[in-house]
């Protein structure tokens, strides 16, 4: 199909056609790639966004939690997050339904979830950016998910799938681990198997999945910071969403992507007081969540740690990419427990 026909098909899904053609923008993919997003200026000077996915193709990677999760569950467990984060009046994107009300489209071979556009630049890397959107992500889990219909689905790292999916990675590949790479493995297994076994005693809440500059935006220096991209969203653990963030504050939305070193950390307790304090602001660490905490800062690492192993040993995929990759997974195995360590000092806990 030509970028004309899936637009048009899309357009008939949502708006009848009313978007002019010179308000409709790629913003990413391609009708020759596997998904493809469009923005849409509408004539009340606001805009949405339309993400398109092959219908035949997995969950994205990044997205993908389950295994053999159909595409058009998954996206409807995005839009049911969206739609329960809206219920309860917090910041983020609104899922935006088709013309029939329903929460994903079908448009021919694509399936299309499509949600309001949120304008606003990129986080900074400010110490006070980086508190606000420590608030914003310790208000996200005082959302209450609900329950029964309308429930969100899992989120992508959610250690009810994305312990055992790890695990069995690392099962694929025990007899392929060369020395070098050795105590990647081990530390990858050790965070896994922790996580899994403490998972079961804490409480399930909605989490991002994926919070970081590039994935924050502000309207003005005085404005409200709002997560954007919740393709990794859903149910979760709160400890875990947060060690993710708390490692991902080194990162500026502008590091280059062509620069293996620049994703390198080295924890900065500037930044992780930052993000901790905004935390600690509006929600209280529970002692049991806290002790999972090195743990939780190294368990995104873990389950993408594992992905990489299996490509390099089971796959054969090698060379300068490959390699970069997997320093940075040493990397932030190594400086996980001093993250962990410093954001302590700084998280208000309760209980214990």
């Amino acid at each position: 199909m030509t970028d004309a026909a899936v637009i048009g098909r899309l357009l008939d899904e949502y708006h009848e056609r009313s978007v002019q053609p010179a308000g409709i923008e790629i913003v990413a993919g391609s009708v020759r790639e596997p998904r493809i997003s469009y923005k849409l200026a509408l004539a009340d000077g606001s805009a949405q966004l339309i993400r398109a996915f092959r219908a035949d193709e997995p969950v994205p990677v990044h997205g993908r939690g389950v295994d053999n999760e159909p595409l058009a569950d998954w996206l409807v467990g995005r839009a049911r997050t969206l739609g329960v984060l809206a219920d309860a009046d917090y910041p983020a994107p609104r899922p935006v339904r088709t013309r029939t009300g329903e929460l994903v489209a079908v448009a021919g071979p694509w399936l299309a979830w499509a949600t309001t556009f949120v304008p606003g630049d990129v986080v900074e890397p400010t110490l006070s950016q980086l508190r606000a959107l420590g608030e914003i992500l310790g208000l996200l889990h005082l959302v209450d998910p609900g329950d029964g219909v309308g429930w969100p689905g899992l989120a992508s790292r959610h250690p009810a799938v994305a312990a055992p999916v790890t695990l069995a990675r690392l099962d694929a590949i025990a007899d392929l681990v060369p020395a070098q790479w050795m105590a990647i493995y081990v530390e990858i297994r050790r965070t896994a198997l922790a996580v899994q076994q403490a998972a079961g005693a804490l409480p399930e809440c909605i989490v991002h999945g994926d919070v970081w500059a590039r994935n924050a935006v502000q309207a003005d220096e005085d404005g409200l910071v709002t997560l954007i991209d919740w393709e990794t969203a859903g149910l979760g653990l709160a400890i875990l969403d947060l060690g993710n963030y708390l490692m991902e504050c080194h990162l500026d939305a502008a590091v280059p992507d062509t620069t293996p070193e620049a994703w390198l950390i080295s924890p900065d307790e500037d930044r992780i007081a930052a993000v901790a304090r905004g935390y600690s602001a509006v929600r209280t660490v529970p002692a049991i969540e806290l002790d999972l905490l090195p743990e939780a800062v190294r368990f995104a690492t873990a389950v993408v740690g594992a992905v990489h192993l299996e490509l390099a040993l089971a796959d054969g995929v090698t060379g300068p990419t490959m390699d970069a990759r997997l320093a940075r997974i040493e990397n932030r195995l190594d400086v996980a427990d001093d993250v962990a360590a410093l954001a302590r000092q700084h998280l208000t806990v309760v209980g214990g």
